[in-house]
């Protein structure tokens, strides 16, 4: 522990917010009464460490804890809405009291955290600075003010003010906003928030202040904004759940949409009753409800938060409670970027000094990421507060360094016996990367990948040749463009390959080895701004199961997706007539459907190849001219209109993105090309059909998606929709043959197969896609994982020819 266990005494006159008060600290012996004068018995027996208690008549209650309990941390639960109870506060402030002041308000667990971050704060190391060396700068109630620090700890501070203030004008409890610390002119600290625990006039050399102690958060950032997704399968709910219990997740419980009253489940166990899964438990305190009353649970598990509405099936008095497992969970993720631990010949070292005492320091990282790192310190000692900019060395395992800015992001105990009187303070400080150099990042990559499996290596650093001759003998085929045994568009592939996988920013190539040899290979690219495609697994024929080489390859390249942080959307293609992945990838995509976060559509693969001569087109043709800006704007609206939001953001069909500028860039800068034409046929009031005709480098994907074309018709009844879609057809034909492609390649709905079958076109087959938010990456992570467990019984496992990937 880092705050050695002692009494705390709580005092309450309503039974239900006593219980609150007691399970927000379950790492401490309570002792809960209901009137003061019964607390002043407790105090006469045992001194406690922590005294909370209502602001009434505070200034005698101070009295009397300042005599029988003197070194007693005293902490006021008022309402911010409670004008006598504020006012008795500020009158007690100023007799010279020193307490601190919680919000009524306050649920369970920001109860339970605010608690143990004043314990912390008080045994935190603190120094005091001089006057006209730091300066102050925060608003309250729109109103700027200015400041000198005197005094600076990991977790608050005592600032001086101009004693013209009133004193009335900072209660405890009030809220200074963009609150920030400058050392002679230059950044040192900077917090959203910070909270006044005590005010008091004060007379010195210099006349009249207002000295304010004030305190922050441990974080100093909300959890990421990304969109809550939800588990609906029981199944997985109830696993979800046994999970958080095996790691000993704390389990919390309120009314619904009422953090009033919340309470920690004691003793938590999932059983099953009559074929129904249930939450047995025994409750820190008294919830108010009958049986078939809805709760809401909610816990918290590796870096996501759970939350779920439950039935009360038992309720009883003594705290025994049995409920239904939650029907759904809502998770979200806290992190925005997964982190992993270095292995022992991945060591790195980050070296900064103190932002307060300037003492020189290096640490070993606990975890990193190339977004952050978290790194142990001793906050009895040592004094980072959440919030300090830090200008650092990042050391590298191969003796290079890096320099970078640091940003503490948050700070929060680490579990250690510490000493008796808990001297030593082991916290752990997470810390946000600026200005981290491209060799930095990529010798975090290559040390994340080993983490995750140490056979897997860069696609980039392999002769393509060998990937080519892997995927021959695992018997990929289906790249009509480029068949085996034509050598003749290998310099092309290669120079491809060679290009987008250099930086790792337009595509990652992977290949999975073992003494045996080349086994595996997957790639993945940045088809459009905002989406990561994963291509092209292969897997060579009669490798042992237990290798789990195709998760192992899968997991990888997306998680090197989530790593790009301006990737928003993953992308998996596969032909449906494959079985493996048709099922276990159709399997997973009906598992995490989310409606406006994921989708999963079918199109159909036609080809024509443009060295025979197409039939004649049906006379007379309409007009196909070439897309505006209108209608790059009726294409997002109609998108819009149909619910394919997510469609609209992963291919870049906003209004504003449809000629691909923005991604075309990032290709031109690595001598590649990718475009896209937009074509249309106008109609008396609009569009009667438009094609989207991809442009890109040979190779880019193998089956040459970024050389297709797809349609967009709004009204198929029309009289003149067949004839529009054959004009689009014929000049989508045209385009491939001023490109030179080797063929046409349409990529449509069921109902034009007929019509592009009559235009020449031969029909290769139906494929499923599946388009998923990276917020779903990890939940689609650990389901992958389950896949490959089930498997995991035999001893052998005959893949088929293609996997996951097209």
């Amino acid at each position: 522990m880092s705050v050695p266990i002692r009494d705390v005494l709580v005092v309450h006159p309503n039974a239900g917010r006593r219980a609150a008060l007691a399970s927000a600290l379950p790492s401490y012996r309570v002792v809960a009464v209901e009137s003061k004068t019964e607390a002043a018995f407790k105090m006469a027996n045992a001194a406690p460490a922590l005294i909370i208690a209502p602001p009434d008549d505070a200034r005698l209650f101070l009295r009397q804890v300042a005599h029988t309990a003197p070194d007693a941390l005293r902490v006021f639960i008022c309402s911010k809405s409670d004008p006598a109870g504020l006012a008795e506060l500020i009158q007690s402030a100023a007799e010279g009291h020193v307490f601190s002041v919680l919000d009524e308000a306050l649920s369970g667990p920001e109860l339970g955290r605010t608690l143990s971050h004043l314990l912390q704060h008080r045994g935190s190391a603190s120094i005091s600075v001089p006057l006209a060396t730091y300066s102050v700068h925060f608003t309250l109630n729109e109103q700027a003010h200015e400041a000198r620090c005197s005094e600076i700890g990991n977790f608050g501070a005592t600032l001086l003010l101009p004693g013209n203030l009133s004193l009335s004008s900072f209660p405890p409890g009030s809220t200074l906003e963009a609150l920030r610390i400058e050392r002679e002119g230059k950044l040192l600290f900077k917090t959203p928030w910070a909270h006044v625990q005590r005010a008091l006039l004060v007379h010195d050399e210099s006349g009249e202040h207002l000295r304010l102690g004030i305190s922050w958060a441990t974080a100093m950032h909300p959890p990421p904004p990304v969109p809550g997704v939800t588990m609906e399968a029981q199944s997985e709910v109830v696993a979800t759940l046994r999970k958080a219990l095996r790691r000993e997740a704390v389990l919390w419980l309120q009314r619904v949409n009422d953090p009033s009253v919340q309470l920690r489940l004691d003793s938590p166990a999932v059983d099953v009753v009559d074929g129904v899964a249930v939450l047995c438990c025994q409750s820190s305190g008294m919830l108010e409800g009958w049986a078939g009353d809805e709760v809401d649970l909610f816990f918290e598990m590796g870096g996501q938060s759970y939350s779920g509405v439950c039935n009360l099936l038992v309720n009883e008095p003594d705290g025994r409670m049995v409920l239904h497992v939650p029907r759904s969970l809502v998770i979200r993720n806290w992190r925005s970027l997964p982190r992993f631990k270095p292995g022992p010949d991945d060591r790195f070292l980050i070296s900064f000094q103190s932002p307060v005492t300037g003492q020189s320091t290096t640490r070993a990282p606990l975890d990193l990421s190339v977004g952050g790192l978290s790194f142990p310190f001793d906050a009895a000692n040592e004094i980072i507060p959440a919030g300090s900019r830090l200008e650092a060395t990042l050391l590298l395992p191969d003796g290079s360094s890096s320099p970078c800015l640091l940003e503490v992001r948050s700070i929060h105990a680490l579990p250690s016996d510490g000493w008796p009187d808990g001297a030593l303070r082991p916290f752990r400080a997470g810390v946000r990367f600026s200005g981290l150099s491209q060799g930095a990042r990529d010798a975090i990559l290559r040390a994340f990948m080993r983490s995750r499996c140490a056979a897997i290596s860069d696609g980039c650093d392999v002769p393509f040749q060998d990937i080519w001759r892997l995927m021959e003998e695992a018997r990929y085929r289906f790249h009509p463009d480029y068949p085996f045994g034509d050598d003749s568009p290998l310099p092309t592939l290669e120079d491809t390959h060679r290009k987008v996988y250099a930086t790792g920013d337009l595509g990652r190539c992977l290949v999975y080895s073992n003494e045996h040899g080349l086994q595996g290979q997957i790639a993945a690219l940045r088809v459009h701004s905002r989406t990561w495609m994963v291509q092209q697994l292969a897997v060579r024929p009669g490798v042992r199961r237990n290798e789990q080489i195709s998760y192992e390859l899968s997991n990888l390249v997306v998680e090197l997706g989530e790593v790009q942080q301006d990737v928003e959307f993953i992308r998996y293609c596969w032909r449906k007539d494959n079985r493996w992945p048709s099922r276990r990838m159709g399997w997973l995509a009906r598992a995490m459907e989310t409606p406006g976060l994921s989708m999963l559509q079918h199109f159909c693969y036609m080809r024509f190849p443009l060295n025979v001569e197409q039939p004649p087109a049906p006379q007379p043709q309409l007009r196909v001219r070439e897309g505006v800006r209108t209608d790059f704007v009726w294409i997002e609206l109609h998108l819009r209109d149909r619910g394919e939001l997510v469609r609209v953001l992963c291919e870049d069909l906003l209004t504003d993105e449809v000629d691909l500028r923005v991604v075309s860039e990032r290709f031109r800068a690595q001598g590649l090309h990718r475009g896209r034409r937009v074509f249309v046929v106008d109609g008396e009031y609009g569009p009667l059909a438009i094609a989207l005709s991809e442009e890109g480098t040979p190779g880019l994907c193998l089956i040459e998606k970024t050389n297709a074309f797809s349609l967009i018709v709004p009204n198929r009844n029309h009289p003149q929709a067949r004839a529009a879609i054959q004009a689009l057809v014929q000049r989508c034909v045209e385009h491939a043959r001023e490109r030179h492609r080797p063929s046409a390649i349409a990529l449509v709905d069921e109902e034009d197969i007929e019509l592009l079958q009559q235009s020449g076109f031969e029909n290769l087959g139906r494929f499923s896609e599946w388009i998923f938010h990276r917020s779903m990456i990890r939940r689609g992570c650990e389901l992958w994982r389950s896949v490959f467990e089930r498997l995991g019984g035999a001893s052998t496992l005959e893949w088929p020819t293609e996997e996951a990937g097209e």
